[in-house]
């Protein structure tokens, strides 16, 4: 008996430790669904409380809520942004407004640039006017409060996996007005089980803008920030000292730099990316995450040589054209480097290689298709679903 009575004892402080756990469990998915719908909950709409909604909206306008563009923001994403925006403008004959927390200038490229908080009478006259409401990144709250106070349909732009659980709660809050644009197609397959309406656009990188005669002076690494292989850039500059790196600071994210190497110049985050084409021999794109990987496809406009690790993103934007290894292997990268700089003739191989590969991504008919899409959306009454 006393054994049963133990025994019974023991099970019962195992059945206490399981609901200890599932509800520790429970109560950690309640947090994340709360803060996620907090976060839209709280936020603020673009447009004021005293705007006056316009009767006579503009067909091919179309308005950006974003935290900052180029030429100021020199991130890939704002660079995708507008070169769609460019496109648009040029071929469709439309007009587009970027909405940015901060800018240094009015208008880049017609494209008109507005500063939140700061001009918001022609805040309010461009969203109460557009077709349609694009965003990415850090605003897409506020977003799409302004998508439901103008109900006019909002389209979130992609640049990685780590958005499913915001893209979940904007359309619990947007129904079928909300979009999404994916930058590739194992992005696009990822966010597919949320039934959001999507279109692909890779990052646009017209070969022709980024053709340089490089004089091979360098192995560059751009954006040395932990996550795309400051300190992988490093490892392997200390295993060749013969060999100059370059390394281009980024414009997000704490960069990692070592000043104490004689081999690794570092220079900070410029919009003449081709400037450092031009001083480059290979790029080293070591980073742990990449949903694409543009600065791949600029540096293969010119024949230069791509050395990657094998992210999703990478794979699919390089092709058979990349040289991959793993970021944590630092001597397959010293010897893939050291491969490419003494046998010109693979060198030429993988240069012939990138060349193509960057051709075949020329982004214009991708383009088109993604503004024809954009052009077809319309609000959806709740009631007409």
């Amino acid at each position: 008996m006393k054994e049963f009575t133990s025994l019974w004892n023991q099970s019962k402080d195992i059945i206490f430790l399981i609901g200890c756990v599932f509800l520790l469990y429970s109560l950690l998915i309640l947090n994340i669904y709360l803060r996620q719908w907090y976060s839209v909950y709280s936020a603020k709409p673009y447009i004021s409380e005293a705007f006056e909604k316009s009767n006579v909206p503009e067909q091919e306008l179309f308005t950006w809520m974003i935290h900052a563009y180029v030429p100021d923001h020199n991130a890939g994403s704002e660079w995708m942004a507008h070169a769609l925006n460019t496109y648009w403008i040029r071929e469709k004959k439309g007009r587009v407004v970027v909405i940015s927390n901060k800018s240094s200038v009015g208008m880049y490229e017609r494209v008109v640039i507005l500063e939140k908080d700061k001009q918001q009478d022609a805040i309010d006259a461009a969203l109460s006017r557009s077709q349609l409401l694009l965003t990415h990144h850090t605003m897409e709250p506020n977003a799409v409060q302004t998508s439901l106070l103008l109900k006019k349909p909002l389209v979130v732009f992609l640049h990685d996996h780590g958005r499913y659980k915001q893209i979940r709660e904007y359309k619990r809050w947007l129904g079928k007005n909300l979009y999404i644009v994916t930058n590739s197609q194992w992005l696009d397959k990822f966010y597919t089980p949320l039934g959001v309406p999507s279109c692909i656009c890779y990052p646009p990188v017209s070969w022709r803008d980024y053709v340089v005669e490089s004089s091979r002076e360098y192995v560059t690494l751009i954006n040395v920030n932990r996550n795309k292989g400051g300190e992988v850039l490093i490892k392997i500059a200390r295993e060749m000292p013969d060999i100059k790196f370059l390394g281009v600071k980024g414009a997000y994210n704490q960069q990692i730099v070592n000043n104490t190497l004689s081999n690794i110049h570092y220079i900070s985050s410029t919009p003449n990316i081709k400037e450092v084409y031009g001083k480059t021999n290979i790029l080293l794109m070591p980073s742990k995450e990449e949903s694409w990987g543009r600065t791949a496809i600029e540096a293969m406009s010119s024949g230069i040589p791509v050395i990657a690790h094998p992210t999703p993103g990478l794979l699919e934007s390089c092709g058979d054209a990349g040289v991959f290894c793993d970021r944590e292997d630092i001597g397959a990268w010293v010897r893939e480097i050291r491969r490419l700089i003494s046998d010109e003739s693979y060198y030429s191989s993988c240069s012939l290689a990138c060349k193509r590969r960057s051709i075949e991504l020329e982004p214009e008919e991708q383009m088109k298709k993604t503004c024809e899409w954009l052009k077809k959306l319309s609000w959806k009454e709740p009631s007409t679903e």
